[in-house]
């Protein structure tokens, strides 16, 4: 099972084709996007993932800060290093390469990191996969939600005495309000 993924920030905004439509008329907005993707599928899939852009040539004051989750990390290079280095020696020190996944569609760091254990993945692939498991999560609470007889508000799990006690509080509550 893969545990963390390693993703070439601005390398998949340039080569997945959504994107890189959005990014010719809008950069920020396309890196916005991507990092919304893969936060939320963090979130949904329960899985780890650091988004590395390059940060040589980068001017602070133009990029909206981004606070990262506890399963999301966004990541810039320091000035005299790129994102491929940063991916290629994080890779390179990793304990269990075999649960790494590395998105990027440069050859030489997929060839790189596969060889030392980790997995790659084409950017288009990668944004599929995003969307396909952002998909099943709705399915899956859409399904859970219209389940006949499935509690799905706080007062469907309370027992009747204490959803008396609440009324009688609420009732309380009103009254003085009056």
């Amino acid at each position: 099972m893969t545990s963390l993924y390693y993703i070439d920030g601005y390398n998949v905004v340039h080569h997945c084709r959504r994107l890189k439509a959005l990014a010719k008329s809008d950069f920020e907005a396309a890196r916005e996007t991507l990092i919304d993707r893969v936060a939320r599928f963090c979130t949904d899939a329960g899985k780890a993932a650091k988004i590395i852009f390059d940060g040589r040539g980068r001017r602070p004051d133009l990029v909206s800060p981004f606070l990262s989750g506890p399963r999301l990390e966004v990541i810039y290079s320091p000035a005299r290093q790129t994102a491929d280095a940063l991916i290629e020696r994080e890779v390179y020190e990793a304990g269990d390469r075999s649960s790494i996944v590395v998105v990027t569609s440069d050859r030489g760091i997929r060839d790189l990191c596969a060889g030392l254990g980790a997995i790659t993945m084409h950017p288009d692939h990668f944004l599929r996969a995003i969307e396909e498991s952002l998909q099943q999560a709705r399915d899956s609470l859409h399904r859970a939600q219209h389940k006949p007889g499935r509690a799905t508000r706080m007062e469907d799990h309370l027992d009747a005495a204490t959803r008396e006690n609440l009324d009688a509080l609420r009732r309380e509550l009103e009254q003085r309000d009056v």
